[in-house]
């Protein structure tokens, strides 16, 4: 890998981005001098001065000086002009990195102008389905398996299209297949690596609407799963609607949603009906009890046929 000097990402997919990043690291820093030459800056509290000062030192015994500022889009005015020199003229020895976590880059900035005219803007916007449809693929293959495209469009169902989550779960299904050449509709189904999303949107109706009958009629469904994957598939789709009261507080329109949040379209409108069955008070309390019911399983406080039953108790307000 051919390293820039400088580079600047910006997007809403964090798995894009610090995927970017690591194999930066992993090529700038190498031999025993790494702690030498890795230097951290937060956006908001940047001294430029600083950061072109140690960008402009050469490397303790290495080739690369490795600089990372957080947050960038955080960083003033005034000292995203006085970075516009070094832009242009950058160390040849310094691998400079910019993470920003806004969904444009403002192209009316100086700043933002000088990067692109060098070629270091780098965008790492969610994917559309289509493209996400050919990552699972890709990195399935990079794994030595092959996937089967009605295969890849279940996994997307279950996971959404938060990049991260669909890595998380395709690396799951690739440990369960194990010497399977091709992962299939049933691979995905009986991997037992998530819940069902129909039954998880199912458990949370009832337990919006505090039906503890009906919650409890869900639960006979899922009975058989590891009560780890339940847990974790109620809690992504609480933390799912606590964003999407959050945003629609904040008066974002709902056809913003899906970007916002990482959702299909399609889905979206399941979702904001969800959400309404809950107060954001709700939601904030369940992810408390989640995470405590997630504590009494792994440390054995609780066996897992009583851990689930009481959370459900709990979310339904009969706890």
């Amino acid at each position: 890998m051919a390293l820039k000097p400088v580079y600047y990402f910006f997007g809403t997919d964090d798995y894009l981005m610090e995927d970017a990043f690591e194999k930066i690291k992993k090529e700038a820093l190498t031999g025993g001098f790494a702690s030498m030459n890795y230097h951290v800056y937060e956006g908001k509290t940047l001294d430029a001065g600083e950061v072109v000062s140690t960008a402009s030192t050469m490397p303790a015994f290495a080739e690369w000086r490795l600089i990372v500022v957080k947050g960038a889009d955080s960083i003033k005015a005034a000292q995203e002009k006085n970075l516009i020199g070094y832009v242009k003229d950058p160390s040849p020895t310094t691998c400079l990195v910019f993470l920003s976590s806004s969904s444009k880059a403002d192209r009316n900035s100086a700043f933002i102008k000088a990067l692109e005219e060098k070629g270091f803007l780098k965008a790492c916007n969610r994917l559309g389905e289509g493209e996400l449809l050919r990552w699972i693929r890709e990195d399935a293959a990079r794994q030595g398996k092959k996937i089967a495209p009605s295969a890849a469009a279940k996994l997307l169902e279950t996971t959404g299209n938060r990049l991260r989550d669909v890595k998380g779960e395709l690396d799951k299904i690739v440990l369960f297949v194990g010497d399977k050449a091709e992962i299939d509709d049933k691979d995905v189904e009986e991997s037992g690596l998530d819940c069902r999303e129909e039954s998880i949107f199912n458990l949370s109706d009832a337990i919006g609407k505090k039906d503890v009958k009906a919650a409890f009629r869900v639960y006979e469904k899922i009975s058989g799963e590891e009560p780890i994957k339940v847990m974790g598939a109620v809690s992504r789709q609480v933390r799912t609607l606590l964003k999407i009261k959050s945003f629609l507080r904040k008066g974002e329109p709902a056809s913003k949603l899906p970007s916002l949040v990482g959702l299909f379209p399609k889905h979206a409108d399941d979702y904001v009906r969800r959400s309404r069955l809950f107060t954001e008070r709700e939601l904030i309390e369940a992810i408390s009890k989640l995470a405590k019911a997630d504590t009494d399983f792994k440390t054995g406080r609780l066996p897992g046929p009583v851990v689930l039953p009481r959370l459900i108790m709990e979310l339904c307000g009969k706890g």
